[in-house]
């Protein structure tokens, strides 16, 4: 007799598994075509049991009764397995994304930024969003796992996400919100940690903003760090935004020859 659609994925549930692939949902349904299949599918798929990854792409994502208001599971439980395993494509979550993971975010963010090697499309799994940015060595970015009881993602180190509010300031809210964000992201920061972003990331003017950041933050220590590893390195004057526009009065940050408003951060905050 053969298994219907729905004993596969209740079965599946009850053991974990909410990532089907299609090759593998057809494995477990002998005997059906893979017309039957893909309507039996679309099928389960309109009732909200599940959900497509992306548009045409061969994996699947159970949706748990209790997810079902939401219209897909927990981030963790198929983001991994989506882009490592299905798409076999680096990544690591980012941005204002990876703030709100170490509380650093002030607002909810709507959206979930993730950093991967090429231009991909957004992906909407019911309420979650996906934007994606391009990195081309995002495989040497230093990154660490989140570990949930629903399952795990990568997500940038504090000191690569600092790194990287910085270098994509208009993505992220402006330099504002950066600065607000970096107060709390410090708290995290190591100074191995900073020079191991910065070697891999290798940006000398995101480096000069930030460091001019911290010395205004009274954040001395990683300051210093920041214009050792400039020390080398060929640096010319610029402001703190990537747009150049400043409101107020400014003064140059010598030492890191950043401009930077008297209004963005109080000294020694």
């Amino acid at each position: 007799m053969q298994r219907p659609l729905t004993n596969v994925l209740d079965a599946a549930e009850r053991s974990g598994k909410l990532n089907l692939r299609t090759a593998d949902i057809a494995l477990a349904l002998t005997g059906v075509s893979p017309d039957a299949l893909r309507q039996a599918l679309h099928r389960q798929q309109r009732k909200g049991r599940i959900v497509r990854a992306s548009r045409g792409s061969q994996h699947w994502v159970i949706v748990p009764l209790q997810d079902a208001s939401a219209g897909a599971p927990p981030l963790e439980t198929w983001l991994d397995a989506y882009l490592s395993k299905t798409l076999g494509v680096p990544y690591y979550v980012g941005l204002l994304s990876a703030a709100e993971v170490y509380g650093a975010s002030p607002q909810a963010v709507m959206v979930t930024q993730v950093i991967t090697s090429g231009v991909r499309r957004p992906v909407q799994l019911g309420r979650h969003r996906l934007i994606f940015l391009k990195c081309a060595r995002v495989s040497d970015m230093p990154t660490r796992w989140i570990e949930t009881p629903h399952g795990r993602f990568k997500v940038s180190t504090p000191e690569l996400t600092a790194l990287d509010l910085v270098s994509r300031q208009q993505m992220s809210g402006g330099m504002s919100r950066v600065a607000e964000i970096l107060q709390t992201l410090v708290a995290d920061m190591t100074a191995q940690g900073l020079t191991t972003a910065l070697d891999a990331t290798q940006e000398t003017p995101s480096a000069q903003r930030l460091g001019a950041l911290l010395a205004q933050m009274g954040q001395i220590s990683l300051a210093n760090l920041v214009a050792d590893w400039l020390g080398t390195r060929r640096t010319r004057r610029i402001p703190v935004t990537m747009d150049g526009a400043t409101q107020g009065p400014s003064t140059l940050n010598t030492r890191f020859k950043v401009n930077m408003p008297d209004t963005l951060i109080p000294a020694n905050t």
